[in-house]
């Protein structure tokens, strides 16, 4: 049986700084005690550290001069992670939390049998828990270059392979400033003045 004390979170941050502090925020008041891991995708751009530390997290950094493709990390660091954790917790950086419970229902659905849990909806894939049968067996595609469309191919494959996304979000609404389902949400970037990564990407000639 799946516990709480077996979970640890993780965001991947990738050319910016802009978002992580509302993030790591936002959760550190629902989940104070949860191991959280900062995966530093900058590649020398920014220096997250501080951010990180403030919140007691500790920072994953990628090696070389060019940011990775985020499948291509989050498939190299869910091998090293699942060392020491058998739960693990993905999230964009710039995904808020509004309300806390989700990881213990999630866990509530790994016990009963799924292997990913979504903390939105069936139709979002930015922030989900999965167990190391989920890497093994189904896992990410390692083959999509930078970032772009990295969720919804998951998805995609999720529901390929179970039939359906398992999910604690309950509902999906969008406003001027936010999309958020019960439990996560996205602010729109020109509200919260986000840095454009894709942007960015393209500006270093990588492909995205």
């Amino acid at each position: 049986m799946y516990s709480i004390e077996n979970v640890a979170w993780y965001c991947v941050v990738t050319l910016r700084d802009s978002c992580l502090e509302y993030h790591l925020q936002s959760l550190r008041k629902f989940y104070p005690d949860l191991k959280v891991y900062v995966i530093d995708n900058n590649a020398g751009h920014y220096n997250i550290t501080p951010i990180a530390e403030k919140y007691n997290c500790a920072v994953l950094a990628n090696t070389g001069t060019h940011p990775l493709p985020l499948t291509v990390t989050q498939d190299s660091w869910s091998k090293e992670l699942f060392k020491s954790h058998s739960v693990l917790c993905f999230s964009a950086d710039d995904i808020q939390i509004f309300e806390g419970g989700f990881i213990e229902r999630s866990l509530d659905l790994l016990n009963q049998g799924s292997d990913i849990v979504s903390f939105a909806t069936e139709r979002d894939a930015v922030a989900y828990m999965y167990n190391e049968k989920y890497f093994t067996n189904v896992g990410f595609n390692v083959n999509m270059p930078g970032k772009e469309a990295t969720d919804q191919d998951l998805k995609h494959r999720v529901i390929t392979t179970y039939g359906t996304f398992p999910h604690v979000g309950e509902y999906w609404q969008s406003d001027t400033d936010f999309w958020r389902s019960r439990y996560v949400g996205n602010p729109h970037m020109d509200k919260f003045g986000k840095d454009d990564v894709n942007k960015k990407l393209g500006q270093m000639n990588i492909n995205h």
